[in-house]
């Protein structure tokens, strides 16, 4: 293993899924915090961030139009960077 695949940085987001009692399947996308900056170390949550509720049918089959699944990539890597006050830089 190299080295460099250890390090992480002090701030991150994260994607979690939980089933919802009706069946639907809900993304929430959480900021959190390295508690061990540099290293795989433990991550703390930090803010909420948003969610969002699926179909647990369309969301298993990624039954999604491109732009919806490119839009979530986008908003992912937005926030990283937003996160780590690196946005507009």
């Amino acid at each position: 293993m190299d080295s460099s695949e250890r390090d992480r940085g002090s701030r991150g987001v994260i994607c979690s899924l939980s089933e919802l009692s009706d069946g639907r399947l809900r993304i929430v996308m959480d900021d959190v915090v390295n508690l061990a900056p540099a290293n795989i170390g433990q991550w703390k949550h930090d803010v909420f961030v948003t969610f969002k509720d699926y179909d647990k049918s369309k969301l298993a089959a990624l039954d999604f139009p491109e732009d919806e699944l490119a839009a979530f990539g986008h908003y992912v890597l937005a926030r990283l960077l937003a996160t780590n006050h690196l946005l507009g830089a």
